[in-house]
């Protein structure tokens, strides 16, 4: 009957109104009271999700812990800046490198002759570009002007930057400027124009493409097409800015300890951040009898008991000298919260940098010299002072192909080389020498390596092998000529395409092999081989991967496997908040089905009070109608009676 409409107290002089609000006011009590409880849970609620947040915010500081390669930061720095700037991985081998930048490399400038105008014309036909050993590109002239070239060129990325400067005097001041976006003489310009219908460009040199040299003393010097420098001091950069001949430069490699304090000052903030939470929970008043949200909650107080155990204690199969965390200046103070001895951090850090990694990071230390330590997950338990035996059964190989064919004279005419997709531009006259040199300096593009062997790709010979730089089954090598190794003076890969499972080639006579990964086992079960990297999939190893650089089979010892307190805690923070039968999701379930359940019992509640008001609304509108119909009859017999009354007098 909702909407039934009220005429209120009008015969019977009663305020229905004022009396139905009254009540629905003692029908909602009990709807106050839910909804109360409910307001209280879902503070609850809301208390757990921040703790979960802060708890996630903790586990980020202790990943970043429980990782060796966090404590392997070095940090680079030049004696003259000016000349180089260097930067370190956690690879490089602290130490001095002393050097002298001979000169920088730079790139191929050439200009034009002059032009009255830009707008003169060049004619028609094309303009070829080739830069260093990459395949020509070739440009279309169709009626263009001197700006149109420049326009066209820069459209053709073709690796040339192209521009027109106006030199300011003279009747023909403007020049078309090409410059290499390579430097060096990987980034040589080959220029070939062939216009006709208007003035044709002609090209001269404005500066010529040069390498970078250092020397490194006694004679020796090396060459670099970049002024960024990866591959001569295995995990630095040097960054060339100006030549200084014979003016030593060091560079000095050191553990970056500034990095390594950081990270572990930011892992103690945040640790204290959230007990600093979890002691607003606990806090009483006295006054009110009122606690925190999640005051004498049981999970909260195990949670936090349970970080405190991974943070103070021993950790397993490390010396007692150093095992825990108070012996590199970390304390647990009597208000749960941690403390950080700066001075005796550094002390740890200078003496012993191994030792205060193992303590907060997970570590395997390999007997062997041929295996290295990669990673392990929260899986990998730790092994104790034995270790983890690793059994090597196959070695890692690479993939190859050699060619069919020799190559016993110089290259007969110009041949382009497609390997693993990149074109490699040889030209006539090269001898095999150059023709792996030209390989070779693309091979961060191919991950080819080239090499002369004989017909099954060792020793030495005049054929061309292609090894992949990476190992196993993934690596994989193509190539293809666009000549034919019929006939003598070729690089005799020939105009059939090859590859690691399908080496014959054109001649019918190649080889190849294609790379297989390592397998073995660790700690007895079988782990899965991928290039070189070994892996446990079974077992208290489970997850822990390891290197293996071993060229024959055999036992290689053992891994000693410990796990440091950063990466237990991020384990144990790991479960609390992402697994579904924590004791954090199980709080949060369980008070959000609560508080689900009072809502929808709210909600038939506030129904039931609706339909009931309407009910006795409807009553109260049916009496005062029967009140109007009495009050109606009673004002009648009035009336008749008063009417008797007259006729009778």
């Amino acid at each position: 009957m909702s909407g039934t409409a009220s005429i209120g107290g009008i015969i019977s002089g009663l305020n229905t109104e004022d009396i139905l609000t009254k009540l629905e006011a003692v029908a909602k009590v009990p709807i106050l009271r839910l909804e109360s409880q409910k307001a209280r849970l879902s503070a609850k609620l809301s208390a757990w999700q921040e703790v979960n947040s802060r708890l996630l915010a903790l586990k980020e500081k202790a990943l970043a812990l429980s990782f060796h390669t966090a404590f392997l930061a070095n940090s680079a720095t030049s004696s003259d800046e000016s000349i180089v700037t260097a930067s370190a991985t956690s690879s490089a081998v602290p130490g001095r490198y002393t050097f002298s930048v001979e000169s920088v490399a730079v790139a191929h400038k050439v200009a034009s002759q002059g032009f009255a105008q830009q707008d003169a014309l060049v004619g028609d036909g094309t303009v070829t570009i080739t830069v260093g050993s990459h395949s020509p590109i070739e440009i279309q002239a169709n009626g263009l002007t001197l700006a149109g070239l420049r326009d066209a060129i820069n459209g053709a990325n073709a690796g040339v930057n192209a521009f027109i400067v106006n030199e300011g005097s003279g009747d023909t001041p403007y020049r078309l400027l090409l410059t290499s976006n390579a430097t060096g003489t990987a980034g040589q310009l080959d220029i070939d124009v062939s216009l006709t219908g208007g003035t044709t460009p002609t090209f001269s040199d404005l500066q010529t493409a040069a390498n970078a040299v250092i020397s490194l003393g006694e004679g020796i010097t090396v060459t670099r097409s970049s002024n960024t420098i990866t591959d001569l001091i295995p995990g630095v950069t040097l960054n060339l800015h100006q030549a200084d001949p014979g003016q030593d430069i060091s560079i000095t490699i050191t553990n970056d300890n500034s990095a390594k304090k950081q990270a572990i000052g930011d892992f103690v903030e945040q640790y204290n951040t959230l007990i600093d939470y979890f002691a607003e929970q606990w806090e009483y008043d006295t006054d009110t009898n009122s606690g925190g949200l999640l005051f004498g909650d049981y999970s909260l107080s195990q949670i936090q008991s349970n970080l405190v155990s991974r943070i103070s204690n021993r950790i397993a199969g490390l010396p007692s000298s150093m095992a825990l965390l108070s012996q590199v200046g970390i304390r647990l103070g009597t208000d749960g919260k941690l403390t950080l001895n700066e001075a005796e951090l550094d002390a740890a850090l200078t003496s012993n940098p191994d030792g205060v990694m193992k303590l907060f990071a997970r570590y395997g230390s390999p007997t062997s010299t041929e295996i290295k330590y990669v990673s392990g997950t929260s899986d990998t338990k730790a092994s104790g002072e034995v270790g983890y035996a690793v059994q090597i059964t196959q070695v890692a190989t690479h993939s190859r192909v050699t060619t069919g064919v020799a190559q016993a004279d110089p290259l007969a005419e110009d041949e382009i080389l497609t390997i693993n997709g990149k074109t490699i531009s040889l030209t006539a006259g090269m001898t095999q020498a150059q023709v792996i040199s030209t390989i070779n300096a693309r091979t961060s593009e191919t991950g080819v390596t080239a090499s002369a062997t004989d017909i099954n790709g060792s020793g030495t010979g005049q054929y061309l092998t292609l090894t992949t730089a990476g190992y196993g089954s993934k690596a994989q090598v193509t190539a293809l000529s666009n000549k034919s190794n019929g006939a003598p003076g070729s690089s005799g890969i020939g105009n059939v395409s090859v590859t690691e499972s399908s080496p014959s080639g054109e001649a019918a006579t190649g080889t190849g092999a294609a790379g297989v990964d390592v397998a073995g086992t660790i700690n007895g079960a079988a782990a899965v081989g991928t290039g070189r990297l070994l892996k446990s999939t079974a077992g208290d190893a489970k997850g822990l991967t390891l290197l293996v650089q071993a060229v024959t089979t055999g036992d290689y010892g053992s891994v000693a496997y410990t796990v440091g307190a950063s990466a237990m805690l991020n384990a144990e923070l790991e479960f609390l908040t992402e697994d579904d039968n924590s004791s954090i999701k199980t709080s949060e379930d369980t008070l959000q089905k609560r508080i689900d359940d009072m809502t929808e019992s709210i909600e038939h509640m506030n129904e039931s009070v609706t339909s009931e008001q309407e009910r006795i609304k409807a009553q109260f509108n049916r009496m005062e109608l029967a009140l109007s119909q009495l009050q109606t009859q009673s004002n009648y017999l009035t009336s008749q009676l008063a009417q008797i009354k007259n006729n009778w007098g």
